[in-house]
């Protein structure tokens, strides 16, 4: 099949996950539901569901994965729409890309549910996900045993709570967690932020008001500055535990400069953090993958960064190396 590249296609698309104060939320929900679920799961992967404390969850399974590792991942949808069902196409993408098994779950949203209520059922499926985990390597031998791994990744609004997370999760925990993924992170939506004072900033996708309309349906104004909302206001001290971060995001997005402190943040923890910017990429670019390009190849990048399959490519040379040296045959 061959891709047909059309950036005003990908455009249109992108556009139903910005949320107007004009539109209903019932239909702003309906129109993602539209444009992202599909009848089929790409990628060969196998798609089943189960229940983790009564949170739905999907579990989609690649072909090839790490027994002892799982990528929980939490949807973006301007923390007020989205679902497993519009999020397993590039969910699926993603599980094949990183040889992970991906759990999405399905987490309660604003206005019903507002603040803290979807950080506190994805933090309740991770840690069912890692008691899970450590159950199931506890049968194996001790000469083979592994440490359970899991990764965290989410996009836009839903990054934004996996920052949170992360700055929720106990020192045992931490331990266990392998990788933090964002893309396109909402990482500060307090009154002092640059995308809410700033109305000259342009994006094709976003705007300044749509990020305040999907901020005042999250929580009250007064708790927008609260680090669990707004994780980017946390002290640098709070960071210095986190995991290997990769942030991804496009060149003309407007919420490229919270990126950018993120990493310079981390950075400073000395945290490892690769800042992935596409040029003339909008948000979201990742999930138009049937009309650019860009998007498969931001997916197999950042399915590289969780697998770590460079590494592995780098270990392996230098085995080969030393054996070499030591004119020892290959296996």
């Amino acid at each position: 099949m061959v891709l047909k590249v059309d950036y005003k296609a990908a455009v249109k698309k992108l556009k139903a996950l910005s949320l107007s104060g004009k539109v209903d939320l019932e239909t702003f929900r309906a129109k993602i539901e539209q444009a992202f679920s599909s009848d089929t799961i790409p990628a060969k992967v196998e798609f089943s569901q189960k229940e983790y404390g009564g949170i739905k969850c999907d579990i989609l399974s690649p072909e090839i994965y790490a027994s002892n590792r799982l990528l929980l991942y939490i949807h973006g949808g301007s923390f007020v729409a989205g679902s497993r069902e519009s999020w397993r196409p590039f969910c699926a993408q993603l599980a094949s890309a990183s040889s992970c098994r991906v759990i999405v779950p399905e987490f309660r949203l604003p206005p019903s549910y507002p603040f803290p209520a979807g950080i506190d059922d994805i933090q309740a499926v991770f840690r069912l996900l890692l008691a899970e985990l450590e159950i199931m390597l506890q049968m194996e031998s001790q000469e083979f045993k592994r440490r359970p791994e899991i990764v965290i990744a989410a996009d836009g609004s839903g990054a934004g709570m996996a920052t949170a997370l992360v700055l929720r999760l106990t020192e045992k925990e931490m331990e266990s967690l392998h990788t933090l993924a964002l893309i396109s992170p909402w990482l500060d939506i307090s009154d002092s932020a640059e995308i809410l004072t700033n109305r000259r900033l342009k994006d094709e996708i976003l705007s300044s008001e749509s990020i305040r309309t999907a901020a005042d349906l999250y929580t009250y104004e007064s708790n927008l500055g609260n680090i669990y909302v707004s994780p980017l206001l946390a002290g640098a001290e709070r960071f210095r535990t986190f995991p290997p971060v990769f942030i991804q995001c496009g060149q003309k997005e407007i919420l490229l400069e919270q990126s950018e402190r993120l990493k310079q943040i981390l950075d400073s923890a000395g945290v490892r953090c690769e800042l992935d910017v596409w040029p003339d990429m909008m948000h979201y670019f990742q999930f138009a993958d049937e009309y650019l390009s860009e998007s498969h190849l931001a997916i197999e990048r950042l399915g590289k960064f969780i697998s770590r399959r460079e590494e592995e490519k780098e270990e392996r040379a230098e085995r080969q190396r030393i054996l070499r040296l030591n004119n020892i045959a290959a296996e």
